[in-house]
């Protein structure tokens, strides 16, 4: 799906609506998640809003850039064994989160999104067929145990079946329906068996002085 990019360890989802994710590997098996919805980020303005106010191994580098492009809204970090964040003041009731990765809570509604995207309606003979095809890729994903054949053969089988429906997101001219791309990025993040996830350096302490709205 076209929102979303990946690169230097970071996927990134931005809707070209002023609704933006990040999403990070930390080394050490650790993540972060940041990132800003319009529609929840009022609370940005509040006195004293930190959202870092986190361990000292988060990547305190890529916070200030992610800071000098854009006020967060959010920060959750990974360790290990669970997810975390700072605790909200009563004024906070929706970070945002809940508004930008809906569509990534679960295999299925994950599944459904990208079927969604290629103009595929539910209860259809097309859905029937592409529904499996999209849960295998994300399956592999999931265990992290597939081969570089077995990936390659799934991508292969989703491509051709987007290739085959008319959806007004795909340009045929521009398009490319071949798996390598995606296997650049299966492999990048470590999904694929026998390959390692590039990761972000993690921190050793939050800088002296270090605040969030630095640009």
């Amino acid at each position: 799906m076209n929102q979303h990019r990946y690169a230097d360890a970071v996927v990134h989802h931005d809707d070209a609506g002023g609704n933006e994710w990040r999403l990070a590997r930390v080394e050490g098996g650790r993540g972060v998640l940041a990132g800003a919805d319009h529609e929840c980020d009022i609370h940005i303005d509040l006195p004293g809003y930190d959202p870092y106010a986190g361990p000292d191994w988060l990547p305190w580098t890529w916070f200030t850039s992610l800071e000098n492009h854009r006020e967060q809204a959010f920060a959750y970090w990974w360790d290990g064994t669970a997810w975390d964040r700072i605790d909200y003041p009563d004024a906070i009731t929706n970070d945002g989160l809940d508004m930008l990765l809906p569509h990534l809570c679960t295999t299925e509604r994950a599944a459904g999104q990208v079927l969604d995207f290629l103009d595929v309606s539910p209860a259809t003979d097309a859905w029937e067929e592409g529904f499996p095809l999209v849960r295998r890729v994300l399956d592999l994903a999931e265990t992290r145990s597939g081969t570089e054949g077995e990936w390659h053969e799934a991508l292969d089988h989703v491509l051709a079946f987007a290739e085959r429906q008319d959806s007004e997101h795909l340009d045929w001219e521009e398009d490319e329906f071949d798996p390598s791309a995606a296997m650049t990025v299966a492999r990048a993040t470590g999904l694929i068996k026998g390959f390692e996830a590039e990761v972000k350096p993690a921190g050793h302490g939050r800088p002296e002085g270090w605040v969030p709205r630095l640009g």
